[in-house]
């Protein structure tokens, strides 16, 4: 199973300072949330940034990195404006970047776009079709989108589909993961919560599950989530065991979110590498 974390911090420099503990410790991917209207839940650098910005600065700074968006909100995006992003991000990186897009969960991010909270599902799936389009070339027409036959967006993919697109969010969003033929990214669940999803992607015949959580080692006292986060805590060895059931239930891709300013997420991450790394099966 493949470990990755999002550098969340207070600063600049702590994002660095995270990041480095990251990628020497072999978590081999840095990974950002995608927020557009300012919020409590993402203050300063812990997700308030640009998201597509601030990846490609962390690929030019940690260049052994694959780099991860997780997820793009695609009801609040342009698909086209996406995929030259994301086209970009795979040249940047020699084609170590993901881009997992989601229809969302904040209302107010769907408000101020336009968007009708109540649609963001139907929304989300035309954007998809419209974002998967233009990676390979070809035209859409949809009720909001429409891309011509003629002329193809650049910079041209690294590779034939262009980068990784991975699903992101609820069981319908993986229902159509499952019709696509995508990857699904699963998000802040339990293992108990997660392994009857994981059985039922397989058994249709998924492929890669993928999961994102909030994870605590529980004497860390400067890590604060909120409740609604549904947050990962226990001892060293606790967390270990959740990790490895995890892999064990086929999950093969894990982002873990250590926290939301510098000092918890630094503090966190190196109680996960020193106590909780060296105790996993795989």
């Amino acid at each position: 199973m493949r470990i990755g974390v999002s550098p969340y911090g207070s600063t600049r420099d702590g994002v660095l300072a995270v990041s480095r503990v990251a990628v020497e410790a072999g978590l081999d991917t840095l990974w950002l949330g995608d927020g557009y209207v300012a919020g409590p839940e993402f203050p300063g650098w812990s997700g308030a940034m640009e998201s597509m910005t601030e990846l490609a600065w962390l690929a030019g700074s940690f260049p052994a990195a694959r780099i991860g968006i997780t997820a793009a909100v695609l009801p609040v995006r342009d698909p086209r404006n996406l995929a030259r992003e994301a086209l970009t991000m795979d040249h940047l990186t020699d084609g170590d970047f993901v881009l997992s897009v989601t229809a969302g969960y904040w209302d107010r991010d769907l408000v101020h776009r336009g968007v009708d909270p109540a649609d963001r599902g139907r929304r989300f799936y035309e954007h998809l079709l419209a974002l998967l389009a233009v990676m390979v070339g070809d035209g859409f027409e949809g009720e909001h989108v429409t891309v011509p036959d003629e002329g193809r967006l650049s910079p041209l993919p690294l590779r034939p589909d262009g980068p990784p697109v991975w699903l992101a969010g609820l069981r319908p969003t993986m229902n159509r993961a499952l019709r696509l033929g995508l990857p699904y990214q699963a998000t802040r669940a339990t293992p108990d919560e997660l392994e009857p999803v994981a059985r039922e992607f397989f058994d249709r015949g998924g492929e890669t599950l993928a999961h994102r959580a909030y994870i605590q080692v529980e004497d860390d006292s400067n890590v604060d989530y909120d409740e609604s986060r549904n947050a990962i805590t226990g001892s060293a060895g606790e967390v270990a065991d959740v990790l490895n059931r995890f892999a064990a239930m086929g999950v093969s891709d894990m982002s873990i979110v250590p926290g939301r300013d510098d000092t918890s997420s630094l503090r966190n991450l190196e109680s996960i590498v020193e106590r909780v790394l060296p105790l996993l099966d795989t």
